[in-house]
């Protein structure tokens, strides 16, 4: 075999597996956006270790496998991210999930301060952050993180829902039932917060919405939602 049929082997046998890689990055990433956390990490898990050399693939495992709680797993993973990265910030995003999972909620506070302080947009912080210290009961400022994080991402149905359940334990009725309503608004199927909107006007002597709500919810395909009109408004 002469030179160039070698190098032309060689260029062959790079393309294949450096287009192969790309193509597990690539299933990888579509997996993670559709929350096929398992499949993210199967196909991270299909790289050669040593040809991972982009911070974005190790962080999206890491948050995977934090969402599965394999915490072990997501430290090992940051430690790798960190060595390709040493000042990736979000690192401390992924550090304060593994401790709002262990429930240390002052250590996963800390942390999610510190990509706020290098990123003060970063609303899934912030919103993170918020369910931290409204789990140390600490509502007041769980609801002023929100109020940030909505300021940033007016479609956030899941901080609309947080703070309007925040805003329900420290008594502002009206406050929560304006935010159930916006999370319904922007989720038609968001099944607790109908569940939670039709729980605060019922606690409020409300049986009308809170049946009203109870049939919307039905009517958008939400099964628990027949049920609890079967038990209440009937």
């Amino acid at each position: 075999m002469n030179f160039s049929i070698k190098y032309l082997s060689v260029v062959f046998l790079f393309i294949s597996v450096y287009g192969t890689s790309q193509n597990n990055a690539q299933k990888a990433k579509e997996n993670f956006y559709a929350k096929n956390y398992q499949l993210t990490i199967e196909e991270i898990n299909l790289i050669n270790s040593s040809e991972i050399n982009f911070d974005s693939i190790l962080y999206i495992k890491a948050y995977s496998q934090i969402k599965l709680n394999q915490l072990k797993e997501a430290n090992i993973s940051i430690s790798q991210l960190l060595q390709i990265n040493p000042n990736y910030y979000e690192v401390y995003f992924l550090k304060g999930l593994i401790f709002a999972k262990k429930e240390k909620y002052a250590d996963a506070i800390s942390n999610f301060n510190k990509v706020i302080d290098a990123n003060p947009k970063h609303d899934k912080a912030l919103y993170n952050m918020a369910l931290a210290k409204g789990l140390l009961e600490d509502y007041t400022n769980a609801i002023k993180d929100l109020d940030k994080c909505i300021t940033i991402n007016p479609n956030y149905a899941m901080a609309f829902y947080n703070r309007a359940y925040w805003q329900e334990l420290s008594e502002n009725y009206t406050a929560a039932i304006a935010d159930y309503k916006k999370a319904i608004e922007l989720d038609h199927h968001y099944s607790e917060a109908y569940t939670a909107l039709a729980y605060v006007y019922s606690q409020n002597g409300d049986k009308t919405n809170a049946c009203e709500t109870l049939q919307v919810a039905k009517n958008e395909g939400i099964e628990t939602a027949n049920d609890l009109i079967q038990l209440f408004c009937k």
